[in-house]
């Protein structure tokens, strides 16, 4: 359905409801006690009148967002948000978020950097909100040293939300890149645990069997956990629930390569070696 037409059906059953609502007593109990109830609950329909104002007033003043966003205009919404990022100096969080996965679309990881490193030296309040998106160039480039600055404290910040795991999960990426095994062992342990997202356990799985030659008790616990998450979900359903987490952790739609290989991992006979984290 086309965002005017939501725009104006919105309106439409919000204002006939209220119309409903507020005209119901003429009828069925007259013009004395209509005149009664309209008097004693005016606020009521001020304040009423003053919540759509600001919600029609927001659409409008983002109408040309929705548009392009309606259309998938993807350059078109890089231009417009450029052009709000120029005279303002920092996006709201959603628009942050649209703007990066328009230069993700439009392949210029580059912008991203600096936008990052803008968010970083201003301090944004939301920063942690979109902080793995905003990460993602150098987690993709595997800039071991970059990871840790920008992803180190951020990793015990709850103002990360939902992407809290998948932060953990970046920054021990980046030190098994730096060879820092005692400070990535224990974030992979903590997303081991992560049982509501089977992915993110077998990704800190797979990079566990890193560990596996160094620290028994890494090797004893793939050797228990790992035919556990095998029988979790059949093919059809990792599937389903790597397909959905794309829409969720931006992260996942650029790890194909290293799911494959995790999953071709988690099916194989355990070898008791090690793959190399630098290898991805």
């Amino acid at each position: 359905m086309k965002f005017k037409t939501l725009f104006f059906l919105f309106n439409l059953i919000i204002l006939v409801s209220f119309a409903f609502i507020f005209l119901m007593p003429l009828p069925v109990l007259g013009w004395e006690y209509a005149m009664s109830f309209w008097g004693q609950n005016w606020p009521i329909a001020l304040l009423f009148v003053a919540v759509l104002a600001g919600l029609d007033g927001y659409f409008v003043l983002n109408w040309r967002l929705f548009a392009l966003l309606e259309r998938e205009d993807w350059p078109g919404l890089r231009a417009l948000l450029e052009a709000r990022l120029a005279k303002k100096g920092v996006l709201s969080a959603s628009q942050t978020r649209i703007f990066l996965n328009a230069c993700l679309i439009g392949q210029n990881p580059a912008r991203i950097n600096e936008l990052r490193e803008a968010y970083v030296a201003k301090k944004v309040r939301y920063l942690p909100r979109v902080a793995l998106t905003l990460g993602l160039p150098l987690v993709l480039e595997g800039k071991s040293e970059a990871i840790e600055a920008f992803f180190g404290p951020l990793a015990a910040s709850r103002a990360t939300g939902h992407d809290r795991p998948w932060v953990r999960w970046c920054l021990a990426f980046g030190r098994l890149l730096a060879q820092d095994t005692e400070g990535a062992r224990p974030l992979l342990e903590t997303g081991a645990d992560e049982a509501k997202q089977p992915l993110l356990q077998l990704l800190s799985l797979y990079l566990l069997d890193n560990l596996s030659g160094r620290y028994p008790e890494v090797k004893e616990r793939l050797g228990k956990e790992r035919p556990m998450l095998q029988a979790r979900l059949t093919p059809k359903e990792w599937a389903a629930h790597i397909d959905g987490l794309k829409e969720r952790v931006i992260l996942v739609l650029f790890m194909e390569k290293l799911i494959a290989e995790a999953r071709t991992w988690l099916d194989a006979e355990p070898q008791g070696g090690s793959h190399d984290a630098n290898s991805h």
